[in-house]
């Protein structure tokens, strides 16, 4: 009677399994590779049974010859017991038996019978009830139940393998779940290149969440380029005091390679346990690095899962700084071609040389007074600078003209808001600002120029610029008149309030500092004009 050699190993057999053998009349025990016999069940069959000499000696008398078999045969330990057995094989080799030991209506009759129930201390006619209450196999049917455990047990260690790679698959799925998500949210934020820091920092936040680590930082090494960030080290989490020093000392050398700490070395000693430093690459040069140090786990060690988060995150890092330094560059270019534009309408009078940079420092000024977020501010900005390109379509012979202004010369003059914004309207980055080109003569009281709104209905940006572009104008010598002192200008800016000017950001107004304002006067005066990107970052 042959039992099937099982393929796959097993050290330990589930309790559901020895219950349900144990109900058809199987008792399943185990012999180690030297013979020794156990079992996980504690019942009155299995106590008999373990306590009989003769099944011990007979599972250590078979050992070797089982060793030898292809398919480990089925014995008779003695009379009206048997035992089935089943390889268990680790690391490609057998390490001992699972053995199905069952008893045939033989037990009963034999002589060893008794012999049994002495070894266990069991009364003899209480075991003999209970063996025929479990109706035990004929003789004849020992072949059909070796073939019965066998075919359970080939069951339960597929079940168990299975349940092994279920539970692989779905680890591995976790990961790969955990990946997509990061990178998804990391990629779904990639369209704000004009706020690369925020970005940054929603990378490291997202790693922190996804990985247990104390902190994750970047450093990056790109100078000036992207001023909001510079060479700042951004990160979340618990970061040590002054780490950003140690970060920049063991990076400023890396290269392409990315450096994975073990507990003990030198960079886990400054940043923390199973610290990982990936570079952050664009075009083959290294441009900052991304940090994941303290491990908060029984792991000491960076993980294949921690390395290739990190991994991917750099990478998207990497194209989402190579975007916003493209942006940046095309920013600046296309502010510095609306300074020149409006220095070169400003040049035509040198009365009026440095008014638009002037009135855009203002408007600025105000718009941070006035509590409006760092972009709205830079948007307020570019409005006050280009308040007066409409001035273009404006003659010469009527801008340059000493003293008053026809009516027909002074209605010319009225249309530059309107000839202004037609020239900015097709302009995408322009649309949001366009009121402010357009209405910055509006008066707050509907007696302005060109569409007599008033209050509210003027825009805000318009509303600032009006004050600024009037402060700096009756600052300024014009070919009609001399310079006002400040006290006058802001004298009579003050009659004019709730008439001219909205009173609230009047007062606004009338208590900023104007020493920045001051030197870039001087400097328009003096020929001594800074440039351009100077000007804006001082703005």
């Amino acid at each position: 009677m042959n039992i099937k050699q099982a393929t796959i190993s097993r050290t330990q057999i589930d309790t559901a399994f020895d219950t349900q053998m144990r109900s058809v009349g199987i008792v399943v025990m185990f012999a180690d590779a030297n013979g020794n016999v156990t079992s996980n069940m504690q019942d009155w069959l299995t106590d008999l049974l373990l306590s009989s000499p003769l099944l011990h000696r007979a599972v250590q008398d078979n050992m070797q010859h089982w060793l030898k078999q292809d398919s480990p045969v089925c014995i008779e330990a003695c009379a009206g017991v048997w035992v089935a057995p089943v390889r268990q094989i680790k690391n490609k080799r057998t390490n001992g038996f699972g053995l199905g030991v069952f008893i045939t209506d033989e037990l009963c009759e034999g002589e060893y019978f008794h012999a049994l129930c002495q070894a266990s201390n069991a009364d003899v006619t209480m075991i003999r009830e209970l063996i025929k209450s479990m109706n035990p196999i004929s003789t004849n049917d020992v072949n059909r139940m070796s073939t019965l455990f066998q075919m359970a047990w080939s069951t339960s260690l597929q079940n168990e393998s299975t349940q092994h790679t279920v539970e692989s698959v779905g680890k591995e799925l976790a990961d790969s779940y955990e990946e997509i998500s990061l990178l998804y949210t990391i990629t779904s934020s990639m369209n704000s290149v004009n706020h690369p820091e925020r970005f940054i920092e929603l990378a490291c936040n997202e790693l922190l969440q996804t990985l247990p680590y104390g902190w994750v930082g970047v450093q990056l090494r790109i100078g000036d380029r992207l001023p909001r960030i510079g060479n700042d080290l951004v990160f979340a989490g618990n970061a040590p005091k002054n780490i950003a020093s140690a970060v920049r000392s063991i990076t400023n050398d890396i290269e392409s390679s990315p450096i994975i700490s073990t507990c003990n070395d030198s960079v886990a000693n400054r940043l923390g346990k199973a610290t990982i430093i990936e570079p952050i690459i664009n075009d083959g040069e290294v441009i900052g690095v991304l940090v994941a140090a303290e491990k908060q786990s029984n792991d000491p060690d960076a993980s294949s899962v921690d390395i290739k988060l990190l991994s991917a995150t750099a990478a998207q890092l990497a194209i989402f700084l190579e975007n916003a330094l493209l942006y940046e560059d095309l920013n600046a270019t296309f502010l510095g071609t609306l300074e020149a534009l409006t220095n070169s309408i400003d040049a035509k009078d040198k009365y009026t040389c440095g008014h638009s940079q002037r009135v855009a420092l203002l408007t600025a000024q105000l718009a941070e007074s006035a509590g409006l977020e760092a972009d709205q501010v830079d948007r307020f900005r570019i409005a006050g600078l280009v308040h007066d390109i409409g001035k273009i379509g404006v003659p010469e012979s009527v801008l340059l003209k000493k003293g008053d202004l026809t009516d027909d010369e002074f209605e010319s003059i009225k249309k530059h808001p309107e000839i202004g914004a037609r020239i900015l309207k097709d302009i995408p980055q322009m649309e949001d600002i366009l009121g402010g080109v357009l209405h910055h003569h509006e008066k707050f009281d509907g007696g302005g120029y060109p569409n007599g709104i008033a209050g509210d209905c003027i825009p805000l940006v318009a509303r600032m610029i009006s004050l600024a572009d009037t402060f700096d104008a009756m600052s300024s010598s014009r070919t009609y008149r001399t310079a006002m002192t400040r006290n006058s200008v802001l004298n009579e800016m003050r009659s004019v309030v709730g008439t001219q000017f909205d009173p609230e950001l009047a007062e606004l107004f009338f208590d900023l500092d104007f020493s920045n304002w001051e030197k870039l006067m001087v400097e328009h005066q003096t020929g001594n004009t800074e440039n351009p990107s100077a000007i804006r970052k001082a703005a």
